[in-house]
């Protein structure tokens, strides 16, 4: 039996048109990551970054009341500057969640693998650029397991949020009726995935050089 072919792709090579049809979920694969990303920044980055914030403040000693932090907010106080810092989390989310949709689509595996392991190169990651021995946030609040815990474990969840929520709402019938393409050539998933590990394994390297000289410094 013979089928249409459609006048647009008359004369278009198949690979031509197979790159053309995977143009679309590629798109939404972007827009919805960043959706996610946005999301997951808001709840984790934002609200969870000043409750934890709140949390350590706490914890802490009374001599850190009234301290200005490194982030340039008075330590224990919820003013209206909190509400720029929720807008600039959920924004930074959303960028970050645009870039991770092209790599979502290079990683093979499980949804729940793929979060483990953005999870964990996120959380490594951001945590070794968040944690710091200068300044006053790391030195003197505390105690330094929860607060190195708290800002290692809340970029961590925005990542293993974002491969979640994406996977969720690109599953077919759900915003597209596309399935979009997961990991589908072998050498780039594999690099995808050694990016990963030379993330995390760099992060913890310079996580635990900070805890160190935090250490010396108690």
């Amino acid at each position: 039996m013979e089928h249409d072919v459609d006048p647009a792709c008359a004369g278009v090579p198949s690979a031509a048109r197979s790159d053309a049809s995977a143009f679309g979920p590629t798109l939404s694969s972007i827009a919805v990551s960043g959706a996610a990303g946005a999301g997951a920044g808001l709840v984790w980055g934002g609200i969870g970054g000043r409750l934890a914030m709140r949390l350590v403040f706490l914890t802490s000693s009374e001599s850190v009341r009234g301290v200005t932090s490194d982030d340039g907010f008075e330590i224990g106080a919820i003013t209206t500057a909190t509400v720029g810092f929720v807008v600039a989390m959920t924004v930074l989310g959303g960028i970050a969640g645009l870039a991770f949709g092209p790599v979502r689509m290079l990683l093979r595996g499980p949804t729940g693998v793929v979060a483990a392991g953005v999870g964990t190169a996120v959380a490594l990651g951001v945590g070794a650029l968040v944690v710091h021995a200068d300044g006053v946030d790391f030195v003197f609040l505390g105690p330094m397991w929860l607060t190195v815990g708290l800002f290692v474990l809340l970029p961590g969840l925005w990542g293993a949020s974002v491969v979640v929520a994406t996977d969720w709402l690109l599953a077919p019938g759900r915003l597209i009726d596309e399935r979009v393409p997961r990991g589908r050539w072998r050498w780039p998933s594999l690099l995808a995935w050694l990016a990963l590990g030379a993330i995390a394994v760099r992060g913890g390297f310079d996580l635990v050089g900070d805890v160190r000289e935090l250490i010396g410094l108690r």
